[in-house]
């Protein structure tokens, strides 16, 4: 009897202490708890890793929820960022708007449980598991764009201060979404602060791009869409850009960075006919000439009719350019201005040199056929017959134009069919023998160009 009375005392207190030992990790504060509680906690998370190796999700859902319920430091940050996964899985697929919601708001926990366990994480800490969170709300809340808006641009925000252009590509295309809209909702209040957010923003992304690494062409597409949303929200036009740099310019004129952000954002906008621009483009030649700068003198120099000196100012950013793309542009307004000048054979060589920068450019082939039909520059003035074979030479330039480069084939087919208007008529080239259809004939003059003879 008594015996069997220790035997019950002894089997009553192991079952007393593997209760009092059986403690979860989310209740003592450890990271895999004690007792029975522990062993399920290593069991459940050891499942979870293997189900979500092989991407069995479902069956990796249940072990998970286990680990983050119960032990949810035991999987380290590792837990949620698949945690989040596994969640957004099932959230996509559930059809039944009350149960969608459940998972969305099991998913907001899952970045709230992540912050408060992980939050201090030197490489991920909270402002970055706030712009995923962020993220994660704006596709799946269902919520308006204000509620949207208010709830995430917050986190966007301390995302993108504390991490600039090497914030998660991602982020920062949702963080300037959320500010064009805010933008747009009141432009009389956010008007000025937003503009300032697109050259900060794209300073930055421009200086991530330079990295060129791996994810150098995420970052290049985020520069297209902030670029396109900021053009799309009309606060890139003239008037805006003056009103809000033109009072500020004054103060700028020693700081060569911030004038050439000016000039950049001017000519994005096309604004290159403000006087906010010019002077920007002035005090920024003065202090430190670029490509930009020198433009910028160019074109104030063409309005006020100083072609001669415009054009040395788009030669001078010609040699100051480092991108094909800008040679391009500045060597194309030397072959107007040039052409303008009356100085036409200068010009042609200016518009081929502008071919040679960007060969899919149809325009300097344009220019050069418009020179060539200039009454004022043929070659022939004493021969009416010969005078109109420069419209042979123009149709050839034309066609050229509108081979290469679709932009602009409506517009040179529109010439061409004028041109050849202008063909030698059946009638006179009898009277020009050299001037048979099909034959080889050099078009004298400046323009010195062999073409086929057509009627």
């Amino acid at each position: 009897m008594k015996k069997a009375k220790l035997f019950l005392l002894v089997t009553l207190f192991g079952t007393v202490a593997t209760q009092a030992f059986a403690v979860k990790g989310v209740e003592d504060g450890s990271k895999f708890g004690t007792g029975a509680d522990s062993i399920r906690c290593l069991e459940s998370l050891s499942l979870y890793n293997s189900y979500y190796t092989i991407k069995d999700y479902n069956s990796a859902y249940d072990s998970w929820k286990i680990v983050f319920d119960e032990c949810p430091q035991a999987g380290g940050r590792t837990l949620y960022s698949n945690g989040s996964f596994l969640i957004a899985n099932k959230l996509v697929k559930e059809t039944d708007a009350a149960k969608r919601q459940e998972w969305f708001d099991l998913l907001m926990k899952c970045y709230d449980q992540r912050v408060q366990y992980f939050g201090n994480d030197s490489r991920y800490p909270e402002v970055w598991i706030r712009g995923r969170q962020a993220i994660d709300y704006i596709n799946y809340s269902g919520k308006s764009e204000a509620e949207v808006r208010e709830a995430v641009l917050p986190w966007l925000t301390a995302a993108v201060e504390a991490k600039g252009g090497n914030a998660d590509a991602d982020v920062i295309n949702a963080y300037f979404q959320m500010l064009t809209q805010q933008y747009l909702t009141d432009k009389a209040t956010y008007q000025e602060s937003y503009v300032d957010q697109y050259i900060k923003l794209g300073e930055a992304i421009d200086t991530r791009i330079a990295k060129q690494d791996k994810y150098a062409s995420n970052y290049e597409l985020v520069r297209g869409n902030v670029d396109q949303m900021f053009a799309s929200s009309g606060a890139a036009d003239c008037t805006t850009l003056s009103n809000v740099f033109g009072p500020k310019l004054e103060s700028m004129k020693d700081d060569s960075e911030k004038l050439a952000m000016v000039i950049r954002l001017f000519k994005r906008a096309r604004c290159n006919e403000e006087e906010t621009y010019f002077l920007a483009s002035q005090y920024s030649h003065k202090l430190q000439p670029t490509a930009e700068s020198a433009a910028g003198c160019g074109y104030l120099a063409a309005r006020n009719k100083e072609y001669s000196q415009a054009a040395k100012y788009f030669a001078e950013a010609v040699d100051l350019a480092t991108e094909d793309s800008v040679r391009y542009e500045n060597q194309y307004m030397v072959a107007l201005l040039q052409m303008q000048l009356g100085n036409y054979t200068q010009a042609r060589i200016s518009a081929y040199k502008a071919a040679s920068y960007d060969k899919s450019k149809g325009a300097p082939y344009i220019l050069i056929a418009q020179m060539y039909a200039d009454p004022n520059h043929n070659p022939y003035p004493n021969d009416a017959i010969l005078a109109k074979t420069v419209y042979w030479a123009a149709v050839d330039k034309l066609q050229q134009a509108k081979n290469i480069d679709p932009s602009v084939a409506s517009s040179a087919q529109q010439m061409i069919e004028q041109y050849r208007a202008h063909y030698p008529t059946t009638e006179e080239v009898f009277f020009k023998p050299e001037l048979s259809p099909g034959k080889d004939f050099v078009v004298g003059g400046w323009i010195g160009e062999t073409v086929k003879a057509r009627d």
